[in-house]
């Protein structure tokens, strides 16, 4: 995995362990360098050990086009990951609805291929019908998912909250399907390269 292009590789390192044998290097300017290997991946207990670069460096905030440049860097099966975090996040906060409102709702076709590509076969038939509502297309623009929103009709809302339901029910938000799932695929979660980490 390459690097990350805004990185001056003359600027000072400081090196931190952290559990798990993963390695973070931090500069004084806040970039944050991590190598995530198989090995480390067997071994890791926190899903946060993988997704921190992640999270950190795809960019939900502006066009789906940035959404993409941002995430180059990482495998889909790493973006899957970070998408379905969103996603559960979202959910489990304030609803389908909350996540389709925020800028979160951009990863919509990321999440429903990660539910499947993670072996969460019902969460993705339920997410798959909240998909269908908007005819199978949710727009990736945020002021066109909410013009969009705005012209379900009066069952929309009741409709989200069954879907939101079926979450609560099926899901325990303590990542055992993507734990068992990166632990059986090590090889699409390494990683190396620097990322700016907001503390």
């Amino acid at each position: 995995m390459k690097s990350f292009e805004n990185f001056d590789e003359n600027e000072p390192q400081n090196t931190i362990e952290v559990p798990g044998s993963i390695n973070h290097d931090k500069s004084a300017t806040g970039k944050t360098y991590v190598k995530i290997i198989a090995e480390d991946i067997e071994r890791m207990e926190e899903i946060w050990d993988i997704l921190d670069p992640i999270y950190w460096t795809i960019d939900i905030y502006n066009s789906y086009e940035e959404y993409l440049k941002s995430a180059k860097n990482f495998t889909l099966e790493q973006r899957y990951l970070n998408a379905i975090s969103w996603y559960f996040m979202e959910v489990n906060n304030g609803g389908h609805f909350q996540f389709f409102d925020n800028s979160t709702g951009i990863v919509w076709e990321d999440t429903l291929n990660g539910l499947k590509e993670f072996g969460m076969e019902e969460l993705a038939d339920n997410f798959k019908k909240v998909v269908d509502l908007f005819g199978g297309k949710i727009p990736f623009d945020r002021d066109e998912r909410w013009e969009a929103m705005d012209l379900m009709d009066e069952n929309f809302e009741e409709l989200l909250d069954k879907a939101d339901n079926v979450v609560y029910d099926l899901y325990d938000y303590d990542y055992t399907f993507e734990m068992k799932y990166i632990k059986s695929h090590p090889e699409k979660f390494v990683f190396e390269g620097y990322y700016n980490k907001i503390v």
